[in-house]
């Protein structure tokens, strides 16, 4: 494993935050991990920076946290500073069967990761071709069995999603306990939250045990009118819903570190917004 020298998030930082003073008793209860998967159908959201940060927060109080990348792009790897491209093995081999989610484990920050990169967009073909065979009986359940290895070591599970409604996707909800849908408070990313409650529904009415926890605006830029306008209608929207709520932290969009991944020193202090969504997570799951 190769360790890149430091990173900084665009819209938040991996940060090695210290410990809660009241660290969780849950790791001493029998309980299985709650597993929560970051998703939406639109891309360029924030999935993988709340997923990321989440993560670090939820180390940071005293809770035994994994994360698993399930989008091909393999963000997860390069936001702890691994080099994806000399993972060895990864989570397309756990869920062909070719290794176990023992074999994949890296640890960043305090953090358990099981990774991927471009090679998990080869599983789509590969479980369509071998659909209904011995070596796929329950394609839609291949991530569940598979965390069925380590959930009992944890108390969350992240999974980050890719924006797409595909097996993959459907591996990632069908795993899971509960769902936050990240928002950009802009148009077609709005509309995308209903796109995705649409998906999760469907899977409700299968009988999948999945809750959505929220839906959490991310990248918002205070300064701008429309984020304004389009963030009190967002939550005008939920304000009756019984079932979905607009979460109250707001992500704010990190400027000062630019869009793109760069090198830098990670500090909580720019990215204070994290914590407090973990904290209201935790009131809830």
């Amino acid at each position: 494993m190769v360790k890149l020298s430091i990173f900084i998030f665009y819209e938040g930082v991996v940060v090695p935050m210290a410990r809660h003073t009241k660290a969780s008793n849950k790791s001493n209860n029998a309980k299985s991990a709650r597993i929560i998967s970051v998703t939406s159908q639109k891309g360029g959201v924030g999935k993988t920076a709340t997923v990321t940060n989440m993560a670090v927060g939820l180390v940071s109080l005293g809770y035994k946290t994994a994360i698993v990348d399930m989008d091909a792009q393999g963000h997860i790897a390069l936001s702890f500073g691994i080099e994806k491209s000399n993972l060895k093995k990864t989570i397309y081999d756990v869920l062909t069967g070719e290794a176990k989610m023992r074999d994949i484990q890296e640890n960043a920050f305090g953090v358990d990761l099981y990774l991927s990169n471009t090679s998990l967009s080869e599983l789509v073909p590969k479980v369509m071709v071998n659909l209904n065979t011995k070596h796929f009986p329950a394609s839609k359940y291949l991530l569940k069995n598979a965390i069925s290895q380590i959930k009992a070591h944890y108390d969350y599970i992240l999974i980050d999603t890719s924006p797409s409604n595909d097996i993959i996707t459907m591996n990632s909800l069908l795993a899971s306990t509960d769902i936050i849908i990240p928002v950009l408070p802009e148009g077609l990313s709005i509309d995308g939250i209903f796109e995705t409650i649409g998906l999760i529904k469907s899977i409700q009415e299968q009988g999948a045990k999945v809750n959505i926890l929220g839906v959490l605006p991310t990248m918002v830029q205070d300064h701008t009118n429309l984020h304004h306008v389009m963030l009190q209608d967002l939550r005008k929207r939920f304000a009756e819903s019984p079932d979905i709520k607009v979460f109250d932290t707001v992500i704010k969009r990190a400027i000062r570190h630019g869009l793109a991944q760069t090198h830098g020193k990670p500090d909580i202090n720019k990215a204070p917004e994290y914590l407090s969504f973990v904290k209201e997570v935790l009131d809830i799951a």
